[in-house]
């Protein structure tokens, strides 16, 4: 793999079918991407910084004559200092973003948040005051970052705008979490023609469900003690079982949720504003964000 082969990069966010949106990508023959998924990886990244360029290159498979080279990482559209990090090996890359309503993206993220011992095994009503008591926006920031970053990964419009600013309106490519869950094959067709590759193909992962984190504190607690594959396999087999007999218990009220989509609101018009800028081609299938997230 060289800078030359590297095409296209998607960028996040969090917990909003990029996973997915990986393996529909490395199903394609003429997508090649790193051979391990490591999302602390990204070029740009301590990581990439601490091991080097040579190091991030033989990530990635050797690449076959005419093959598009590409990463995914969420945290692409959380470092600020990614962008400039891109621009400095590839010339005009191909960039894709999924993004969800940023309530729900922040419940799911707590829970990832939880299985991965990020956070302490409390409620999310624990961690919903510090942001409830503040103003419109969210100004304060928390001193844990993981609880911080549940709310700033929300905040699209200001990590959007330097990429369109670097590499111009028609490099981007953005795609709603509701659109996968409706029309995934037209998600995937649309991001296979907006990175160059043949929209036709259909991908053996094109069926496959986002994926969904459990809510059962039980099985949660299970996967805190013990890291490992086999283990991850049995609770997600858990995950799978109790959800078919259960509902996932309600982790915030119904006034918890409005309040904190208001103070969403102007970051959610900020993400407005910038998807406005976009060729109606790149854009998602409705830009009223407010209607549709509220």
């Amino acid at each position: 793999m060289t800078d030359a082969d590297l095409r296209f990069f998607v960028l996040g966010a969090q917990k909003s079918a990029t996973s997915w949106l990986y393996y529909c990508l490395r199903d394609h023959p003429e997508v090649v991407l790193p051979s391990a998924k490591i999302e602390h990886g990204y070029l740009g990244s301590p990581l990439y910084e601490e091991k080097g360029h040579a190091w991030y290159l033989d990530r990635f498979p050797e690449a076959p004559a005419g093959a598009v080279g590409g990463d995914v990482a969420v945290d692409y559209l959380l470092d600020p200092d990614a962008p400039a990090a891109i621009a400095a090996h590839v010339e005009g890359p191909r960039l894709v973003a999924l993004l969800r309503n940023p309530v729900d993206r922040l419940v799911s993220a707590y829970f990832w948040s939880l299985r991965k011992n990020q956070l302490d095994n409390e409620p999310l009503d624990t961690h919903l005051g510090f942001f409830l008591n503040q103003g419109v926006g969210f100004p304060e920031r928390h001193q844990n970052r993981f609880v911080d970053e549940l709310v700033t990964r929300g905040f699209y419009g200001q990590q959007l705008e330097p990429y369109i600013d670097r590499f111009g309106e028609d490099s981007l490519l953005v795609i709603l979490y509701d659109e996968v869950k409706e029309d995934p094959a037209r998600v995937v067709e649309r991001v296979y023609r907006h990175i160059g590759v043949d929209p036709a193909f259909v991908p053996d992962s094109l069926g496959t469900r986002p994926k969904v984190n459990t809510r059962n504190r039980a099985v949660i607690a299970l996967e805190r003690l013990t890291k490992g594959r086999k283990l991850a396999r049995v609770t997600d087999r858990m995950h799978r079982l109790l959800s078919k007999v259960s509902e996932p218990p309600k982790e915030m009220t119904d006034r918890q949720r409005a309040d904190l989509l208001a103070r969403f609101e102007p970051h959610i018009r900020h993400t407005e504003a910038v998807l406005a800028r976009l060729p109606e081609a790149n854009r998602p299938v409705t830009t009223d964000l407010t209607d549709l997230w509220t």
